[in-house]
């Protein structure tokens, strides 16, 4: 019976190991889909050096896009934030992956992101457009997408 308890620990042990969560390494962020994190971020001379993680949520359902910009309100506060959701979801009816951004640095945020699909093993760059300072910025791929690296974040 301790020998059955034991096995069937390593792997509930295993199992949440094997769950990808977001890391951070040198400016750049890896987030698995399903996830949406707050974030603050340490700028030195415009550009994003680091990050100190604010709030982590897990997203277990499909997200309908169009109903969430739909229900977006911009504002014009500056308070350094930046809202990162990946996740998978619908766009009127068609299913997607999206990154949405919403950053409120006060000044148009550049970056590079790398995606990596199901079942394999390496990432390959993506093209992002610049996300404009408290404004919803969606990125969305109709490939089937398990997690992106950010990285090379500018201000200007």
């Amino acid at each position: 019976m301790k020998r059955l308890l034991s096995i069937v620990s390593l792997f509930v042990v295993i199992i949440i190991q094997a769950q990808e969560k977001i890391s951070f390494n040198k400016g750049e962020i890896t987030i698995p889909i399903g996830k949406e994190i707050l974030l603050k971020p340490e700028i030195k001379n415009n550009k994003i050096i680091g990050f100190e993680t604010v709030k982590e949520k897990d997203i277990t359902g499909k997200i309908d896009f169009f109903d969430m910009l739909h229900h977006f309100k911009k504002d014009n506060i500056k308070d350094n934030s930046i809202e990162l959701l990946f996740s998978e979801g619908q766009l009127m009816g068609a299913p997607i992956f999206v990154l949405n951004v919403i950053q409120k640095t006060g000044k148009k945020m550049n970056f590079k992101a790398k995606i990596r699909l199901k079942g394999s093993s390496s990432y390959q760059q993506t093209s992002i457009t610049p996300a404009v300072s408290n404004s919803a910025h969606m990125e969305q791929w109709k490939d089937n997408i398990d997690s992106i690296i950010l990285y090379d974040f500018e201000l200007n």
